[in-house]
Formats: C-alpha cells, sequence, structure tokens
C-alpha cells in the first residue's frame, strides 16, 4: 500500500480535567498507604510487601491486623505500631498519588475508602489505551453521519420511540396495585427486558448500517456474502490508534466523585460521593499514533485525520452544549476552561458524552422525556421520572480540584 492511500500521524493527548481511565482494580483499605499529614497515597508492590513482612518477621502480627481489619486501623496506622515508617518501605512502594481530600468515610467511622486506579502498564507506567481514543472517535463519526443522514435518523428514532413508549407503558402497568394489574410481575419484566434488548438491537443495526460500509471480494475479484453487520465490513478497520506512550513520572492525585445537582428551589446542590479515582492531572500530556487506510475511510467520508478531529470536535460540542444549558448557570466554575477540550475520555463522563440517543432524538424535551424512561427502568431507585426535571440524567459529573469544581474527563487531542 503507497503512501498516497494511507496517513499516519503523531498525535498529542493533553488532560484539560482530571481523568481517570479504570484498569478494574480497586485497592480497600488494606492495599494501599495513607499519609493524612503529608497528604499522599502510597502503592505497593505487593510481592515486595509481602517479603517485607516477612524479613522482618511481622507475618503473625500481619495476619492478625488482616483477621481483626473491622477495628478500622489503617495499614499504615498498623505499621507504624510496628515501629517503622514509610521511609522503611520505600523499596516496595511502586509509585504514588497525592491526596488532597480526606480519604476517610467520616470522622466518626475513620475508615478508609476504596480507591479505583488509573490503568498502568505492567512496569506502573500510566497510559491510555488506544482502544479508549478510538471508541471516542467511533461515536463521534456515528454523530456526523447521523447529521448528514436525517432519513436514517428519524428512521431509528421511530423505531426506537416505539420500543419506549413499550417500556413506559410497562411501568405504568407495574405501579398499580398488584390486584388491579393486568398482567402478573414477571410476565411485566420480560417484556420490559425484551423491550430494551429490542432498542440495543436497534442501536447495533443503526452503526452498522452507517459504519459498515465495506463490501469485501475474494480474490478472483468476486464479491463475498458476507452479512453487513459482522465487524469486519466496517469502515472502522481502517482506522488505527495506538496507546499513548507510557509515562513513568506523571503525577496523579486522588480526586472524589462530585454530583452536581439542584435543590428544590433550582440552585446548585453538589453532592460529593464515597468514591474516589486515581486521576490524570491538568496539563499533562501523552502521545500516541494513529494511521488511516483512505480507500476504507472514505467509504464513510472520513479522508484525513483532520476528518476524524472535526467530526470529534463537534460531538464534543453538541454534548457541553447540552450539559451547559441544563447546568450552565448554576455551574459556571464547572464549564471554566472547558472550551479547550474536544473529546470526554473515560470513567465518569456523564451518560450523554457515551451515547447518541440525545443526538437522535428530534428534539432536547423528547430526548429527556425517552432517556428518563429508560434510565428509570434500569435504575428504578434513582427515581429518575421524578426527579430528572430539567436534564436526563440529572446530574453533572465533576471533582473538586485545586479548590475548583471541574467537569471530569475533558480532554484535547491534536496533531503534533
Amino acid at each position: 500500500m503507497n503512501s498516497k492511500q494511507l496517513e499516519t500521524a503523531k498525535m498529542c493527548l493533553k488532560v484539560v480535567t482530571p481523568i481517570n481511565i479504570a484498569d478494574g482494580i480497586v485497592l480497600g483499605a488494606k492495599d494501599y498507604l495513607y499519609d493524612s499529614r503529608r497528604q499522599k497515597v502510597y502503592f505497593l508492590n505487593l510481592h515486595q510487601w509481602h517479603l517485607f513482612i516477612y524479613k522482618h518477621m511481622l507475618l503473625e502480627k500481619y495476619e492478625s491486623y488482616l483477621a481483626n481489619f473491622r477495628d478500622k486501623q489503617s495499614l499504615l496506622e498498623w505499621l507504624r505500631m510496628q515501629g517503622y515508617d514509610i521511609d522503611d518501605v520505600r523499596t516496595v512502594i511502586t509509585s504514588e498519588a497525592q491526596a488532597t481530600v480526606n480519604l476517610m468515610d467520616s470522622e466518626r467511622k475513620k475508615t478508609l475508602n476504596d480507591i479505583s486506579r488509573h490503568i498502568q502498564q505492567p512496569d506502573g507506567s500510566l497510559y491510555v489505551p488506544g482502544s479508549s481514543i478510538k471508541g471516542v472517535f467511533r461515536t463521534a463519526i456515528l454523530y456526523s453521519l447521523l447529521q448528514k443522514r436525517q432519513d436514517i435518523k428519524v428512521k431509528y428514532w421511530c423505531y426506537i420511540k416505539q420500543q419506549v413508549d413499550i417500556i413506559e407503558k410497562l411501568m405504568e402497568e407495574e405501579r398499580k396495585p398488584r390486584e388491579l394489574q393486568i398482567m402478573p410481575y414477571s410476565v411485566i419484566k420480560k417484556k420490559k427486558n425484551q423491550a430494551t434488548k429490542e432498542i440495543d438491537k436497534l442501536i447495533a443495526s443503526l452503526e452498522s448500517e452507517l459504519l459498515h460500509t465495506l463490501r469485501l471480494k475474494d480474490d478472483d475479484d468476486k464479491e463475498r456474502n458476507i452479512s453487513n453487520n459482522k465487524a469486519v465490513c466496517s469502515a472502522m478497520r481502517g482506522l488505527q490508534v495506538s496507546d499513548t506512550y507510557a509515562s513513568r513520572n506523571m503525577q496523579t492525585a486522588i480526586l472524589q466523585k462530585v454530583d452536581g445537582g439542584f435543590d428544590k428551589f433550582g440552585k446548585a446542590s453538589p453532592k460529593k460521593l464515597p468514591i474516589f479515582r486515581e486521576c490524570m492531572l491538568p496539563e499533562a500530556e501523552l502521545f500516541f499514533d494513529v494511521k488511516i487506510e483512505k480507500a476504507v475511510m472514505n467509504t464513510i467520508g472520513i479522508n484525513s485525520v483532520d476528518d476524524f478531529l472535526k467530526a470529534t470536535h463537534s460531538f464534543f460540542a453538541a454534548v457541553t452544549d447540552l450539559l451547559q444549558q441544563a447546568f450552565g448557570k448554576e455551574y459556571q466554575e464547572a464549564f471554566q476552561g472547558v472550551a479547550a477540550g474536544n473529546m470526554f475520555l473515560g470513567g465518569n463522563t456523564g451518560f450523554l458524552s457515551k451515547t447518541l440517543l440525545a443526538m437522535l432524538a428530534p428534539d432536547k424535551d423528547t430526548a429527556q422525556n425517552t432517556i428518563k424512561v429508560l434510565l428509570e427502568k434500569s435504575f428504578k431507585n434513582h427515581k429518575h421520572l421524578l426527579r430528572d426535571k430539567i436534564i436526563a440524567p440529572r446530574t453533572l459529573k465533576c471533582t473538586n480540584y485545586n479548590g475548583k469544581l471541574m467537569l471530569m474527563g475533558v480532554a484535547e487531542v491534536r496533531k503534533v
């Protein structure tokens, strides 16, 4: 394949607001050292930590500590009671993070919270998987294609709305007293699940119709009979995104989840939740590579790296606009500097940044009502139908960093 058919580019990912991409590892209070005086969390190489315990003949005391952990003593407190401190275990510490928030549950409970770590390489260096970045590009390209294909947009919204109406009617039936229900609860539940699965199938079909544009041929130039719902037919095969290069010296911080909502008077009422994440911090930069096969990607209108960057910015702007319309007046601080970004990345960035459902709807109110029904079905205890009055979902996903309330997960991606 000659160079005219390929475009490669080195890219920079700049953190605009704190980003966490979870690796599935959640550390409990017995798995890390927390020094509130130094405002630091120290992560351990567990193999080296256990060797330290064995070498210093602390095994029996350590086993007793683990067995009686309900006494709420932190691991660092226990270590200090044995006559050791942070400097004595430097060789077993793999990395450390700022901890400018109190990791204790409360002054009364005095127990440490769990920490969700940022994904890292086996050597401990932080990175962002190429699959995460490509997923953002994919959603943005779908959004861009939908803006050009109103016929597809209208068709699939009609199908999805039919299933949502079914779910809403079943939920109304479910709220009736049992003696007045026209069908058993088990049947209602089964039919709701069937409608939800049908919506999932419709979304998958929509994505196939927009992205699965390749018609594969055999060596003798005969077109192969492959269903276009197979991933092998996706034009996204023409976009390759590497992981970001490893970054061993990147600083991180343990930040607390904050849900930005409203009180009964419509005023800002942010709520801190006992969920803590290790996050990359604003101004950090990581680098990665992209490669596009033009003959493949141009089947969906992407002819250059600049094209999908433009689509990425358009989707980001659309989501940000929805959020600002709902939250901007009461949460101005959270939106400061967000315009410097062009994508939402990682966890705790909110439902709207990861789905096209709101963009399929003919108007904002219809989107809100539809999303409320779907969220109510999946998260009944959250009372979305009752409480999502301005936007669905009703909370802005934030954190506090350097004394400021910030949106989570805003990044800027550009060519170098």
